[in-house]
């Protein structure tokens, strides 16, 4: 079986542990640097693997083979060709596609549900880039000038550095992959390092693709065009930031880590697309069914465990529908199950890691000592038995071991509230309430309070008044928006990313951000000439014209 071997390579057993192990330069590398992360099971808090960091030598290979691998990549593989492998890797996430799911359960802690999900989604990916391929077609142009015409040709950057976050340790790497392939270039992906096994597996796949398309010979020389290296963000990526021979950074993570890369890729004038977080907030405005906008928040809030850039932090509801909202809310909120995610009658899973959970911990006691009116859950599960009597429903498992967080709901009317400032990565939601002396007036009240956010990324509003929600439309600053729903992930083929905070550039689309326009110019007029009309003409009679007045400037 295909995922067998899959698993043979990419996590062998080295003394007694098994070991995910990175691919540079068509090798599958252990890693020789002097850093490893351990792999945990945040359901059970099982150590799954290691992985260690690469060497910056294994590095510096990696971009010197990309380098090699993209020019036969782009030069000499066919559009057929490429298609075909497209369409293999499709056919291999299908056939693998349950044991990948098991990976994501395993390793990052998501439902059945989310990960069976993530899988589709990277096939849905490959399908949609596959289309992609044949269109790296430029435009024709008109010229000022007779006897000249020009167009341009669409080209790619060569080597691409994708860094990709935790929470989609498949579909995002999958975005970013997929995108460079069909536009001609190589990638080489740094995967988070507490979810890098899905990243080995996928490449390996992608090589597997080849060798059945082309046979081992030529794949080998194509087996560089797509690499993953492991290791930390502070060592390996910042090095690979630093010295890597790339040629544009595709980034998703955290604002501030997202500014940071933005700063080191700057400093060597390589350009950067940013999908950085986000705090997506939900208008709920009077004629919207109370119980459709809770259920809308659950699903917006609590999927992932509030894990998504995309996740809803924030309700801002109509001036009398706060508090109940709030009430509403609560009560859903702490009788969902939360338990093992393998289990599919489980509906919140736990965080990440031990580190992400005090994270979200100190962020809610933030978020109180700068003024929350009320605050229902807050803390996680492990060592708060007295919570029992306020969740019923959740599994035994969470009050013993694991990274749990109880679902968690905070009331404020200021937005200097921290909740109401920072991403709280975690099924955290904050309500404010806003004005409505008017309907329309209640619409502007409301996106007021939503582009206060230095974040611009996924909002909703939730109402069936079609006038007020596209006016919301047009003057929500935002990446996406979604009207009579709540805050969610997008569709792939539609253009995904954010402004401000949120950052800049878009994927899951079309080639922009791994090609640039080359503009070609064919001049066939007899004799020499300036590039634009008019250039030459009367310029002896102008400087004449102008010459005394000119002197003047500096007289």
């Amino acid at each position: 079986m295909i995922f067998q071997d899959a698993v043979r390579t990419v996590l062998p057993v080295c003394s007694g542990q098994k070991r995910v192990r990175s691919f540079i330069a068509g090798e599958w590398v252990w890693g020789y640097g002097n850093e490893y992360v351990s792999i945990v099971n945040p359901a059970t808090e099982e150590r799954l693997a290691i992985v260690c960091d690469v060497a910056s030598c294994e590095l510096d290979a990696a971009f010197s083979a990309a380098r090699d691998a993209q020019e036969h990549w782009y030069f000499e593989v066919t559009q057929e060709e490429k298609e075909r492998v497209f369409r293999r890797v499709a056919a291999l996430l299908e056939e693998c596609r349950g044991p990948l799911a098991w990976v994501l359960i395993q390793e990052g802690g998501k439902l059945w549900k989310w990960a069976d999900a993530e899988v589709q989604e990277a096939i849905d990916t490959v399908w949609h880039y596959h289309g992609e391929i044949g269109r790296m077609y430029g435009r024709q142009i008109p010229c000022q000038m007779p006897d000249k015409m020009a167009f341009t040709l669409r080209r790619p950057y060569g080597v691409i550095l994708g860094i990709t976050p935790w929470n989609f340790p498949l579909a995002v790497p999958s975005w970013k992959i997929f995108m460079a392939l069909a536009g001609g270039n190589a990638i080489i992906v740094k995967g988070a390092e507490q979810t890098p096994t899905t990243l080995s597996l996928l490449c390996y796949l992608v090589e597997r693709a080849m060798i059945d398309e082309f046979g081992a010979t030529k794949a080998r020389r194509l087996s560089s065009i797509l690499q993953a290296i492991h290791g930390k963000g502070e060592t390996v990526g910042a090095y690979a930031l630093e010295h890597g021979a790339y040629d544009k950074v595709l980034f998703t993570g955290g604002s501030e880590t997202g500014a940071i890369v933005a700063a080191a890729a700057g400093r060597r004038r390589k350009p950067v697309e940013l999908e950085l977080g986000g705090h997506g907030a939900m208008i709920l405005l009077s004629d919207y069914p109370m119980d459709r906008a809770v259920d809308e928040a659950i699903t917006a809030n609590l999927g992932d465990s509030g894990q998504r850039c995309v996740s809803a932090r924030a309700v801002f509801a109509v001036q009398g529908r706060a508090d109940e909202f709030v009430a509403r809310y609560w009560e859903r909120a702490r009788h969902v199950r939360i338990g093992n995610p393998a289990n599919p009658d489980t509906a919140v899973g736990p965080l990440v890691s031990k580190e992400q959970m005090e994270r979200a911990h100190g962020d809610i006691q933030r978020a109180v000592a700068s003024g929350c009116l009320q605050c229902h859950g807050g803390s996680p599960f492990l060592g708060h038995d007295g919570l029992r009597i306020w969740y019923p429903n959740a599994a035994p498992e969470v009050w013993s071991k694991g990274y749990y967080f109880t679902p968690t709901v905070l009331r404020t009317e200021s937005l200097a509230n921290y909740a109401m400032q920072e991403e709280i990565f975690g099924p955290v939601l904050s309500v404010q309430s806003f004005s409505d002396s008017n309907r329309e007036e209640a619409v502007w009240n409301a996106v007021k309070l939503v582009n206060a956010s230095r974040y611009g990324l996924s909002n909703a509003i939730l109402t069936n008044q079609l006038d007020l929600a596209m006016k919301a439309a047009e003057r929500i600053k935002t990446g996406i928006l979604y009207i009579g729903r709540g805050t969610t992930g997008a569709e792939v083929g539609k253009p995904f990313g954010g402004i401000k905070d949120s950052g800049f550039g878009r994927e899951a689309f079309g080639l922009e951000e791994v090609t640039y326009e080359e503009t070609v110019y064919i001049d066939y007029h007899g004799k020499p000439r300036m590039a634009q009309a008019g250039a030459e003409e009367g310029t002896l009679a102008r400087l004449e014209a102008a010459k005394d007045e000119g002197k003047r400037v500096f007289a």
